[in-house]
C-alpha cells in the first residue's frame, strides 16, 4: 500500500539520522525455553473448551473450566501472566461495548456516518489516541462501513499518545525503562502528525 512504502521509508530516515550507527547487542536468556508437552496438549484442549462455551453462550462456566485446569495442571501459568497488561485489554474492549450502549453517546455516534471524509478522518485518529485502535475500529464499523480511509485512519491513530495502540504498551513495558515513555512521544507525536498529513495526501491522490 502506499500509506505503509511511505511509513517505511519516513522510518528509515529517521532511524538514520536520529539514532548512532551501532551495533546492537543482542541478550538472551540464561536458560533455553524447554518443550513441555503436557502443558502444549493441556492449553490446546482448554482452548476448545472456552470455545465451545462461548458457542453454548456459557462463558462464565468456559472462564471457571479454564482456571481450574490451568491451577491443577500449570499453577505457574497462572502465576507468571500479566494481568496488569489483561486487565487494560479487558478495559478497553469492554469500553468499547459500553460506549455504544450510553444513550448520552448514541446521538453523538450516530452522527459519525454524516461526516465528511476529513472529519472521519479526523475522528478515527483522534479516537485512537483515547481507547487505542483496534476498539476504535470496532466501535467506528457500528457507524460507517469499511473503507480503506477508516483502514488507514485508525491505523496511523496507532502514533502520537501511548494509548494509540496496545502494542505501544507491551513494547514499552518489555524496555523496562520509566525514561523511554518520555523518549517514545518525543518521536511519536511527530510521527502522528506525519502520517496523518501524507495519508490524507496519499487518499486525495487516489482514485
Amino acid at each position: 500500500a502506499p500509506l505503509a512504502v511511505m511509513m517505511m521509508l519516513t522510518l528509515l530516515l529517521l532511524c538514520w539520522f536520529c539514532f548512532p550507527g551501532r551495533a546492537l547487542q543482542y541478550h538472551t536468556g540464561t536458560r533455553s525455553p524447554q518443550w513441555q508437552p503436557r502443558l502444549v496438549w493441556s492449553c490446546l484442549a482448554l482452548y476448545v473448551v472456552f470455545l465451545t462455551a462461548l458457542e453454548l453462550r456459557q462463558e462464565l462456566w468456559g472462564l471457571v473450566l479454564v482456571a481450574a485446569g490451568f491451577i491443577v495442571l500449570a499453577r505457574r501459568v497462572i502465576v507468571s501472566v500479566d494481568w496488569t497488561l489483561l486487565l487494560v485489554f479487558m478495559a478497553m474492549f469492554i469500553d468499547v461495548h459500553l460506549l455504544t450502549q450510553l444513550p448520552a453517546l448514541q446521538g453523538v455516534f450516530n452522527q459519525v456516518g454524516a461526516l465528511s471524509h476529513l472529519g472521519l478522518w479526523l475522528t478515527a485518529i483522534g479516537l485512537s489516541q483515547i481507547i487505542s485502535n483496534v476498539p476504535s475500529t470496532i466501535l467506528l464499523l457500528n457507524y460507517v462501513p469499511a473503507s480503506t480511509l477508516l483502514a488507514w485512519a485508525v491505523n496511523i491513530g496507532g502514533f502520537g499518545l501511548l494509548p494509540g495502540s496496545l502494542a505501544n504498551l507491551i513494547a514499552l513495558r518489555m524496555a523496562n525503562d520509566r525514561r523511554i515513555w518520555w523518549r517514545f512521544h518525543f518521536y511519536s507525536l511527530p510521527m502522528l502528525a506525519w502520517a496523518a498529513l501524507v495519508g490524507y495526501g496519499l487518499l486525495q491522490l487516489m482514485p
